[in-house]
């Protein structure tokens, strides 16, 4: 504005008060550098007045490297433009204050021409000068600067919940415990350390260690820590034996940590000295109650460490591992008593004269499933041995009972009468509608005898069953196809033909359930040629190996129990 009131409208003084008003530093330099204009906002950031510094150079009054130095004047970003007559721009860089501090700034240049007053391009003169407009970027880097740890952190978090989610998969798709435990120690290396392991409670007090890893040691150095361990104290002192008592996650700086003077931990020690631990944690393997093991992580390398949020995560992955651990022993359990229950209704078998009887029983893979299946062998009255494969429909202990009632049945019927095996099937249909709960039923029922010559004899009747399989001792093979209607259904017509075959010697006489060769996804008759394959090549190897290299050739899928009785006839 003029001395006389009215607003000075000269381009000079428009610029002037445009400047005088921005939000921003501005400074404005000669072609050699030195300022010629100084706004009050530049005086605010860094302190310096227009009189002090009119006419000094820019870049040794104001520009600072991190150490706090000037720079060379040919690495300056800021005097560049004079050299090009190109607008630049920085971020981050480092402005001196009038009392010594320095201040993260941000900034733009741009050129002055000199030329025709007209024209504002570098092609129409040279560079007379920059314009240089700075703001204060120490809020807004920090602003950034805590953003990218936020975003570190969520990504950590994010990170670990994924880590957590797949542990909880891959270990629920076992309930070996061994396996789990194994699978687990791989999975949380190195998310969550650089090394891990675990210590299980075993019986009357006793730890093994059943699983380690190191990122770098290799399997064979890992192995020899592996194993037993010195007993759980009575009064635990050390971290380890603390947990494994009962106690919560525990943080440990290293081998220094934990005590010598106790056996367990003593041998803590030794492993936190073989994997060079610089810290570690200790965490339960715990569930419903009770305390199964204990799982540590730790690192070697120097500085890292476990805060509240690792021992969170830590805590969480054995507080998983501890459930898998409960319900894995929960269906051994489960699993054992249900097999020991279908065992003690199998019968032993008879070994007559020179013939000689194997059998093998092979749960279904799930605990529930209690079968129906079952073997029987018992000598009857005039030297015959009675030979019976079957299986009652079901899995579950009703069905369990059930088989075990119609299996007695059986020999009771079998046992007075000379009469065509067809006909003591048909009997067994008649008791088991009257007296028996059972429903359908599937078996094989044979009578073995020695005839004329030294020679033995089957003769069978099938009742909806899987055909037995003879293998004689050339490798030849050959399915007993006669089959005939199932056992206790009245709705069903038909017969049950008798079959009869001379056993040759060395010959063996294959019986087996459905769960032998039945699957899924496998076509019926390429699990029978199978069934034959192997039967062929394993003819010539005693009775107890052709029965257990059948089940490992074969691969029974679990689905279903599998029962096996083989008979091998004499030389």
């Amino acid at each position: 504005m003029s001395m006389t009131g009215q607003v000075d409208d000269r381009p000079g003084a428009i610029h002037d008060r445009l400047v005088e008003a921005m939000n921003s530093g501005v400074l404005a330099t000669d072609e050699r550098g030195r300022i010629t204009a100084w706004n009050p906002r530049a005086r605010e950031l860094l302190g310096y007045t227009r009189d002090e510094v009119l006419g000094r150079p820019m870049h040794r009054l104001l520009h600072r490297d991190a150490d706090g130095h000037v720079p060379p004047e040919r690495d300056c970003r800021l005097m560049r433009g004079l050299r090009t007559g190109v607008p630049d721009q920085g971020d981050g860089h480092l402005f001196a204050h009038r009392d010594g501090r320095l201040m993260m700034c941000s900034w733009s240049s741009a050129p002055i021409y000199i030329g025709d007053p007209g024209r504002t391009g570098p092609a129409d003169g040279a560079v007379g000068g920059l314009v240089i407009v700075f703001q204060d970027a120490a809020d807004r880097v920090e602003i950034e600067r805590e953003r990218r740890e936020q975003m570190a952190r969520v990504q950590r978090a994010n990170s670990r919940l994924r880590l957590v989610a797949e542990i909880t998969t891959v270990l629920s798709s076992t309930l070996n415990e061994q396996e789990a435990l194994r699978r687990l120690v791989r999975l949380v290396v190195p998310h969550l350390g650089d090394w891990a392991e675990v210590d299980l409670l075993v019986r009357d007090g006793r730890v093994e260690r059943v699983a380690a890893t190191h990122h770098e040691l290799s399997a064979a150095d890992i192995a020899g820590l592996e194993g037993p361990l010195p007993p759980l104290p009575r009064v635990p002192r050390g971290p380890l034996a603390q947990v494994l008592r009962g106690g919560a996650a525990v943080v440990v700086g290293g081998d220094a940590d934990v005590r010598a003077d106790e056996p367990l931990d003593a041998a803590q020690r030794e492993l936190f000295q073989v994997m060079d631990a610089q810290s570690a944690i200790i965490a339960p393997l715990a569930a419903r109650g009770e305390t199964y093991g204990a799982l540590t992580l730790g690192y070697s390398r120097p500085g890292h460490g476990y805060g509240p949020d690792d021992r969170l995560v830590v805590e969480d992955v054995a507080r998983r591992t501890g459930l898998v651990l409960a319900n894995a022993r929960l269906y051994a359990g489960q699993r054992n008593t249900a097999e020991a229950m279908q065992r003690n209704l199998l019968t032993p078998l008879p070994q007559p004269g020179e013939l000689r009887l194997e059998a093998r029983y092979v749960p279904a893979a799930r605990v529930s499933w209690v079968g129906g299946d079952w073997y029987d062998a018992f000598t009857l009255p005039g030297g015959a041995l009675g030979v019976v494969i079957g299986d009652i429909v079901g899995h579950d202990l009703q069905a369990a009972a059930r088989m075990a009632q119609v299996r007695n049945m059986l020999r009771a019927l079998a046992w007075d009468t000379t009469a065509p095996p067809s006909t003591v099937l048909a009997r067994l249909d008649g008791v088991m509608a009257g007296v028996s709960d059972a429903d359908l039923a599937t078996g094989v029922f044979g009578r073995v005898e020695e005839a004329t010559g030294g020679r033995w004899r089957l003769r069978w009747c099938n009742a909806g069953h899987p055909p037995p399989l003879l293998i004689t001792d050339d490798g030849g093979t050959h399915f007993l196809d006669e089959h005939g209607m199932l056992l206790g259904d009245p709705d069903l017509t038909g017969t049950r033909p008798d079959g009869a075959r001379v056993l040759p010697p060395l010959s063996t006489l294959l019986l087996y359930t459905d769960g032998l060769i039945e699957t899924r996804d496998t076509d019926l008759s390429d699990r029978l040629t199978s069934l034959r394959r192997h039967g062929s090549h394993l003819a010539q190897l005693p009775l107890p190996d052709l029965c257990d290299r059948l089940l490992e050739r074969i691969e029974p899928s679990g689905e279903d129990d599998v029962a096996l009785l083989a008979l091998r006839i004499p030389g």
